[in-house]
């Protein structure tokens, strides 16, 4: 049975597509005080359903003193948003990783693998692993420190390939120091498998995503035609790698900062930070989603206003796919929404969802539909988000996790949501949320 809510309307024509803003429970599980527990949050929550445990990082915070604000945490919480838990805390230093700003990535055996953007035997950042011991322990391992050569300062989160290979990327370092794609290999070495040069691409900060042939998809931040970043796909032809960007003009996007999100077809899905068309919020284009197609090539599948729909989306979009087959796509944006009281001018950011062609909340005749799901709002459930959504599956069939008008209601996000919030809360250390009807 699906709950109704009151919801408010407030209607953006934009690109042909119509922005609902409307209203959800939020409930913070974990205020981040800066001390031993960490503090800003900036990647996206990890899910293991077999243990039913969430795990995250954190960039400071922890208290080793090798770092002003602490070098960093692991930590981790239940689904249910209860049980926080720092597992590991940063050192710092020439021994140890420092300051994380990527999430984790998990294997079979239940072994956590991440970066560091700093720390390590130059200071330009590490792979680490933390290995269960038993009793929700675990025991931490620097499986590499980057020297510049192989890369520097990585941001990103790592992929598992097959035969257990790592890939990654840095946004430093390389052969002309424009940042890195690498892999590390199980048997401890770690190569560079492309160099960023400026034209094809520079300074990632979103990692890899592989497909279902093997190839590896990105974003770079800056480089390409117009110095405004790229789309990459990296092919291996039987002895290199070879990169197929597209280059964004500025009015298609601009800057993206978070990785891909691939679907069963191949189409590729994320964010770019600005650009668009010109907006409230600036004339650069607050930030658009974007879709790439094998068959069809690049389009904007909606562009942000700067106003109660957010900007500035600097994190990945979450895929979710009901039992009818119908997409919906989970994301933040980092700024607008709600500006004044505890938000600053450029605003606490948001909580938005797109609905696909078919699904239930689909809008008219577009092909996506975008709604606020909830507006940040600095002191009371933290503000800037840099990460983006965690959506637990499953989703029931012809049903949207959020439900709208016409059908009536407004229903909750499968069977929970959960978002890492950089900044605010009710120390400024950030928050974890978690969103419901």
């Amino acid at each position: 049975m699906r709950k109704t809510l009151r919801l408010l309307w407030s209607i953006v024509l934009l690109l042909g597509s119509v922005s609902y803003l409307s209203s959800s429970t939020e409930t913070t599980f974990h205020n981040f005080t800066g001390g031993t527990d960490g503090s800003d949050p900036l990647a996206d929550l990890l899910y293991n359903p077999a243990s039913g445990m969430v795990y995250g990082t954190t960039k400071t915070g922890g208290g080793s003193p090798n770092c002003t604000k602490g070098c960093g945490t692991v930590f981790s919480l239940l689904q249910t948003g209860s049980g926080y838990r720092v597992l590991y805390r940063f050192a710092g230093g020439t021994n140890d990783g420092a300051n994380p700003e990527a999430g984790l990535t998990i294997d079979a055996n239940g072994n956590l693998y991440g970066t560091t953007y700093s720390g390590g035997t130059h200071n330009l950042g590490t792979i680490f692993k933390l290995t269960p011991i038993g009793g929700g322990q675990f025991s931490e391992s620097i499986l590499h420190s980057f020297s510049g050569p192989d890369g520097s300062h990585p941001l990103a989160k790592l992929a598992l390939g097959a035969s257990r290979i790592l890939y990654g990327t840095t946004f430093g370092g390389g052969a002309h120091g424009l940042g890195t794609v690498f892999e590390f290999l199980p048997s401890g070495g770690e190569s560079v498998i492309f160099s960023f040069t400026g034209p094809t691409g520079s300074h990632p900060r979103a990692g890899v995503v592989l497909d279902s042939a093997g190839d590896l998809w990105g974003t770079t931040s800056l480089g390409g035609d117009a110095n405004l970043g790229t789309i990459f796909r990296l092919t291996f032809n039987g002895n290199s790698w070879s990169e197929t960007p597209h280059s964004f003009n500025g009015a298609d996007g601009a800057n993206p900062y978070a990785a891909l999100t691939l679907d069963a077809m191949g189409d590729v899905f994320g964010t770019a930070k600005a650009g668009g068309p010109p907006c409230t919020f600036t004339a650069a284009g607050c930030g658009v989603v974007f879709e790439f197609q094998s068959g069809t090539g690049f389009s904007t599948i909606y562009a942000f206003s700067g106003g109660a729909d957010g900007a500035a989306p600097i994190a990945d979009v979450t895929l979710v796919v009901d039992s009818a087959n119908d997409q919906y796509l989970y994301g933040t944006a980092s700024q607008a929404g709600v500006i004044g009281g505890t938000c600053p001018a450029t605003g606490c950011g948001t909580l938005f969802e797109l609905c696909g062609s078919g699904s239930s909340c689909q809008q008219g005749s577009q092909t996506w539909s975008e709604f606020t799901l909830f507006p940040f709002r600095g002191r009371n459930g933290g503000r800037t988000p840099a990460a983006g959504v965690l959506v637990f599956s499953p989703v029931g069939p012809e049903s949207d996790p959020w439900d709208f008008p016409p059908t009536g209601g407004h229903g909750k996000c499968t069977s929970g949501c959960m978002a890492p919030v950089s900044s605010g809360g009710t120390a400024s250390g950030g928050t974890i949320d978690g969103f419901t009807n």
